[in-house]
């Protein structure tokens, strides 16, 4: 599911989702940071600086020709003019005038003839703006109305870009003139940008209609001259930009007071002049940005891969959940990477935030799983130990989960076994049922084994199995302490078991309950240690030929008349820290003659 939704928002993205997509696309544009923009794009601004020079020389008593009239917008059409020559004459291979020069100037038919005679000198250099609008008288009705230059003859360009929005990108003004005009039943027009390269008799190096506008960085980027400076002849004449419009594309426009009010771009609002600009620049060199691949059908595909990639990891049952986090955290970053490196080197966008969102979804979805996996793992497999030993061994089992499983399943460990049984129970049994006191004897046994499992669980033993009266533990398994310190725990539980026996006989015997007696046997050695039975009835248990002993060893506490009885390999490793007194060769059946020993 994640997979087809990953290739149906790359391939058919619905609104909401290109919005979010454009954030993204915005902050790699960004992260990347600003360019070297061409040098042969220049831009002569009509800006604040240029209306305050304006206003300074208006208050003179004799301003100077050039600066007559340029202190509030709209400017003298024989500024224009004064511009045009100017610029022509350092060097420029075309001008484009941002500016629509609608119906006849309000200051008079000179004004217009100035600015004719400046196109008629430099016809084929110089373009001028037109303008789709909207009309704005209701009874007019829909579409677009086209507002051009009715006084002057020169190639025209149309200034109308795309507004972005709606995860709409900020398109190439050609957009506009071959792609929406034609979808409103109108004849395709040229932009301004790529008029006025036309007229410098140079190429687009890209099919701009599909391309979106790549830009060079903030306000303002592109080589830029303030209008004032190209106007006054002392100032223009030793001017250290002069040199860089030789041959070069100028636009001319205003540009004042922008601020908020212009384009929205990723490095902030732009004004239109550069943003006509940046279109041509990015025709010139060809690195306007576009959708790789841009048949939604690839794109989709594209989008899927990584995820597929990632997936098929996944289905791995083999793969440990750190290794599939890490190789997910690598396709995310290549991911990353590649649109980064594609974007920036390649002008093109790869499909990034469904991948990317699929992926993180991905990880979200396993990690979930894994981590209920996990804890219902780790709840069966402390509930199965918490059976057999104390908290704290299942605490440190549980820290590996992997080496618990193997525990369950089985293996050889050495370990010291411990079996201890009441002497003469099945008599008293039968004695103390004949009475009628079972309930009574019941009783007594349960408390007798709770003391028992307490002192063995105490001194780090497990529980392995009650027998009837008989209560068998294990030192060493599951986890080990060390060979030779388990067999001590186990000789010194012995003895403390006696201890714990004789503090019951005292209390019972005060009570007029009658007293018990056990025996035990201790034999060490390696055993099979695992979960055994049937998948009913499953019960964590040691098996092998130092159990046997250590249960032969226990019977013979009656015949020999002592408490505690253990083999030579238990007396061996606990001797250092307990003393012993040897019983002699006994004969244990499925053993042989057997060296025995008891506590001293």
């Amino acid at each position: 599911m994640i997979l087809l939704a990953t290739g149906w928002l790359a391939g058919w993205p619905p609104t909401p989702w290109r919005g979010w997509e454009r954030i993204v696309e915005d902050e790699l544009v960004r992260w990347r940071g600003a360019r070297q923009p061409p040098t042969k794009v220049v831009l002569v601004s009509i800006d604040d600086a240029s209306l305050q020079q304006g206003a300074w020389f208006a208050e003179e008593p004799n301003p100077p020709a050039w600066a007559q009239g340029i202190s509030t917008l709209p400017w003298p059409r024989a500024r224009y003019a004064d511009l045009i020559e100017r610029l022509r004459a350092a060097g420029a291979a075309s001008i484009a005038i941002n500016v629509v020069f609608e119906g006849p100037s309000g200051r008079g038919p000179l004004d217009d003839a100035a600015l004719s005679a400046a196109l008629a000198r430099h016809r084929g250099h110089v373009a001028l703006a037109a303008e789709y609008t909207e009309p704005q008288d209701e009874q007019a009705g829909a579409g677009l109305g086209l507002v051009q230059p009715d006084a002057f003859t020169a190639p025209l360009g149309l200034t109308n870009v795309m507004p972005s929005g709606g995860g709409e990108p900020v398109r190439h003004p050609e957009f506009f003139g071959q792609v929406v005009l034609p979808a409103q039943q109108l004849q395709p027009f040229p932009a301004l940008s790529s008029t006025a390269l036309a007229q410098a008799r140079l190429p687009s190096l890209q099919r701009d209609s599909s391309r979106e506008l790549n830009f060079y960085g903030p306000e303002p980027s592109l080589t830029r001259i303030p209008a004032w400076e190209v106007l006054d002849p002392a100032r223009w004449g030793r001017h250290p930009k002069r040199a860089a419009l030789q041959g070069a594309v100028v636009l001319v426009g205003p540009v004042v007071s922008q601020g908020g009010m212009g384009s929205p771009t990723p490095f902030g609002p732009m004004s239109g002049l550069e943003m006509l600009a940046t279109a041509t620049a990015n025709s010139l060199v060809g690195d306007g940005l576009a959708p790789w691949p841009v048949d939604p059908w690839a794109r989709a595909l594209v989008a899927m891969a990584p995820v597929l990639l990632v997936a098929l990891v996944f289905l791995r049952n083999t793969t440990k959940l750190q290794w599939r986090m890490g190789a997910l955290g690598v396709v995310l970053l290549l991911q990353l990477v590649a649109g980064y490196a594609v974007m920036r080197w390649g002008q093109r966008w790869l499909p990034l935030l469904a991948p990317i969102t699929a992926l993180v979804m991905v990880g979200v979805v396993y990690g979930v799983d894994a981590y209920l996996v996990e804890g219902k793992e780790r709840r069966r497999l402390r509930r199965t130990f918490e059976r057999y030993v104390a908290p704290s061994v299942v605490s440190e089992i549980l820290s590996s989960p992997e080496d618990a499983d193997a525990i369950l399943r089985g293996r050889l460990l050495p370990v010291t076994v411990l079996f201890c049984d009441l002497q003469g129970f099945t008599t008293l049994t039968k004695r103390r049922s004949d009475a009628g006191q079972t309930q009574a004897l019941v009783e007594q046994l349960n408390a007798y084994l709770t003391d028992m499992v307490e002192v063995i669980t105490a001194h780090g033993g497990t529980v392995d199995k009650f027998i009837g009266d008989c209560v068998v533990a294990v030192f060493g398994s599951p986890v080990s302490r060390g060979v030779q310190e388990e067999a001590v725990a186990a000789v010194q539980c012995a003895r403390a078991m006696g201890q714990a026996l004789e503090q019951l006989n005292q209390g019972w015997q005060a009570k007029g309950i009658e007293p018990l007696g056990n025996g035990i046997g201790l034999a060490s050695g390696e055993v099979v240690v695992g979960q055994i039975g049937s998948p009913r009835r499953m019960e964590f248990t040691v098996i092998g030929e130092k159990v046997n002993l250590a249960a032969r060893l226990e019977a013979l506490t009656r015949k020999l008349g002592v408490n505690v009885l253990l083999d030579g390999t238990t007396m061996d490793l606990a001797q250092p820290q307990v003393a012993f007194r040897p019983m002699g060769l006994q004969p244990i059946r499925g053993a042989g003659d057997v060296d025995v020993y008891t506590l001293a």
